[in-house]
């Protein structure tokens, strides 16, 4: 093995899984490992997780990916942490979970929308966080559990976010957040970049259990020798804040100055563009949040299911394989595409709506619910599968062309990203939908890059971010529309958005989920 200089560890602990990889100081990965992890959903709408089994293989990926760089192990000089944002947890005063984290894409806090806006008004809300009122945001779940479960309240000493919870496993001195990883909780003041005594006030949270705000990609500690021993990560290494997963996934994909967006397809799909003011935003169909980049800002919309429908029929609709219903064997995404490619753009008139865990950007619908329209007798698998395709592009649209209306000065570079793009045919059919060029990057795990990035900045190896990305950050290639295909997207894409707004006009998912 070819002995290389320094490496920095990036760790992104996302939904399902947690992935861990060592870079050079070129951007190129020298080894990475993975471990997957499951949710629970007790009831319709619930989504919880596990805070140990997720650190479980937090751990146990951390040995592979060092044991996978051999000799070069040694020169791992940082770890910098992502980690998923609206996720949460309550803490004792040991720093131990009372509870199952509550997960961004849980959606049970709808009756808690009327409450908090009775509390304060939307207007409001938004002029203080960037956001609109929705039960999707931590600020409607935590004041959910103060109205059903008062005594887990009650008895919590810290509300906290995953990124708090594993650094200070790893090794962290400082027990804070910062506001990069915040904006999904929905209680940040985005000019201030601090907590808002406003918010919390009207959600009835008591910002004693909040933890302080510091910035993002700074060093919070080294690593511990307990952390060493669990990770196989070097004791003492530079242990680095990071920052929020689509942050890190920004800066991943180089997405550092005006101009520049970024949308990443992993179990959501989620649109980041830089900023450099908040007052370069306007209109209500995307929000505000912090970026990556200490003191500015970015852009973001979101489309909570798209990787979760693709891995929901894995589980669902594959058939059972003979060693005991195991689905999830090598190539099995592969296979599905190959499968998908064999029915024509437009899936011969079936729509799919991949609202799993209701609609985000631009609408905000947290009783939006998924499903098919338009089968036939005629249609087959095939069919099915790239209408899943098209459906999950048809949502990223939606949030795109919201992006349009809101960015002042406009996008003229856009950059796909996430393992959702590893398939070549859907970062086509996203390219197609969206009619606009892409590029796709070198490493196409942006998050995991960004935060290994961001520990090579808080370590003193580059002088800023900038040059972080300039040596990091490759653009591999670029996607151009397929002209054939426009009027066949643009169609299904009116279809599309015609059939959603129908569904939820007319109080069908209301009358669907019982209200």
């Amino acid at each position: 093995m070819k002995t290389v200089g320094r490496l920095f560890a990036g760790i992104d602990a996302g939904t399902t899984g947690v992935t861990v990889a060592l870079f050079d100081d070129g951007g190129r990965m020298i080894s990475s490992a993975d471990r997957d992890y499951s949710c629970t959903f007790e009831r319709p709408g619930w989504v919880e997780q596990d805070m140990d089994t997720v650190w479980q293989a937090l751990c146990e990926a951390s040995r592979e990916a060092v044991c996978g760089a051999g000799k070069n192990a040694a020169a791992i000089a940082s770890v910098g942490l992502s980690s998923q944002r609206g996720t949460f947890a309550l803490l004792d005063d040991e720093f131990r979970p009372l509870a199952p984290a509550i997960v961004w894409n849980d959606a049970r806090a709808k009756d808690m929308e009327a409450a908090l806006t009775s509390r304060i008004l939307p207007e409001r809300f938004r002029a203080i966080t960037g956001m609109p009122i929705t039960a999707l945001w931590a600020v409607a779940k935590l004041a959910w559990l103060g109205r059903h479960r008062p005594e887990l309240m009650s008895a919590a000493r810290w509300i906290c976010n995953g990124q708090e919870y594993f650094l200070r496993l790893l090794g962290a001195t400082h027990f804070e957040g910062d506001p990069s990883s915040l904006t999904l909780n929905g209680m940040l003041d985005i000019r201030s970049l601090d907590w808002s005594e406003e918010i919390c006030r009207a959600a009835g949270v008591d910002m004693r259990k909040l933890p302080p705000i510091g910035k993002p990609g700074t060093r919070v500690g080294s690593i511990s020798t307990e952390a060493a021993e669990r990770t196989g990560l070097p004791a003492g290494a530079v242990l680095c804040r990071g920052a929020g997963d689509q942050q890190c996934a920004a800066v991943g994909a180089g997405v550092i100055r005006q101009g520049m967006a970024e949308i990443t397809v992993g179990t959501s799909a989620m649109m980041v563009a830089h900023l450099e003011h908040p007052d370069l935003a306007r209109g209500h169909q995307t929000y505000l949040g912090a970026h990556a980049v200490p003191g500015k800002w970015d852009l973001e919309g979101g489309s909570f299911a798209i990787g979760a429908c693709l891995q929901w029929w894995r589980n669902q609709i594959e058939p059972a394989r003979p060693n005991g219903g195991v689905r999830d064997e090598p190539g099995i995404y592969e296979k599905m595409m190959m499968e998908a490619a064999r029915a024509p753009p437009g899936s011969e008139g079936v729509i799919f709506h991949p609202f799993f865990a209701g609609q985000v950007t631009p609408n905000y619908d947290a009783t939006a619910r998924g499903g098919f329209l338009g089968l036939t007798l005629r249609h087959e698998r095939a069919h099915l599968l790239r209408a899943m395709l098209e459906g999950c592009a048809c949502e990223i649209r939606m949030m795109a062309d919201a992006f349009d209306t809101d960015l002042i000065s406009g996008i003229d570079e856009l950059r796909v990203t996430g393992g959702g793009t590893r398939s070549l045919l859907f970062a086509q059919i996203i390219c197609d939908v969206l009619g606009r060029p892409i590029g796709l990057l070198r490493e196409r795990e942006c998050s995991v890059l960004g935060a290994a990035l961001l520990g090579a900045v808080a370590a003193g190896y580059f002088n800023d971010i900038e040059e972080a990305v300039s040596c990091m950050v490759v653009v591999a290639s670029r996607l151009e529309p397929t002209s054939a295909n426009r009027q066949v997207y643009d169609d299904l894409y009116d279809l599309f958005r015609e059939s959603y707004q129908a569904l939820s006009t007319s109080g069908f998912y209301r009358r669907l989920q019982g209200d």
